[in-house]
This record gives structure tokens, C-alpha cells and sequence, in this order.
């Protein structure tokens, strides 16, 4: 049982630190946002999302993973003590 605990528990711990390493990934991509500018292509050429369009989903984003690491707080004592099920 002991064994499971600590699996259980450093699969918690794993699932919480690529929560925090892909929330850190978000502020380069703000400064990329942040420099972009909107420019009028001609037809049939490559569009880009508008900077607008990609701050409102990078937001919804932040919004879902702060969301997850709540809920996995929430059951954390039960994550710790029982075996994951994929």
C-alpha cells in the first residue's frame, strides 16, 4: 500500500508542476502577442489570428489550466491516497 501512496503522490506532484511549466510558457507568448500588429493581406494570402482574437484565447486558457489546478487541489488528499485510474 505504502508503494502506491507514493506513486499516487508523485503523479499528484507531476500533474501539478506541468500545470506551473505550462502557465510559465504563457509570458513569452504575451510579449509575442504584445509586438504583433494587425495588417490587411490580400485575398487567397496567409491570415494570422488577430492579436484581439489571440489575447481573449490565451485568457480562456489561463482561465481552463488555473481551473484544473484548483479542482486538483480540491481532491488532492484523495489523489495522494489512491491509485490513478487512466
Amino acid at each position: 500500500m505504502a508503494g502506491q501512496n507514493k506513486r499516487a503522490e508523485q503523479r499528484y506532484a507531476n500533474l501539478v508542476n506541468a500545470i506551473d511549466f505550462v502557465t510559465e510558457q504563457f509570458d513569452p507568448l504575451d510579449k509575442l502577442i504584445a509586438k504583433m500588429r494587425e495588417n490587411p493581406s490580400p485575398p487567397g494570402s496567409w491570415r494570422v489570428t488577430p492579436p484581439d482574437e489571440l489575447k481573449k484565447l490565451l485568457a480562456t486558457v489561463r482561465q481552463s489550466l488555473t481551473n484544473l489546478k484548483d479542482q486538483a487541489a480540491r481532491y488532492e488528499t484523495e489523489l495522494k491516497t489512491r491509485e490513478w485510474k487512466v
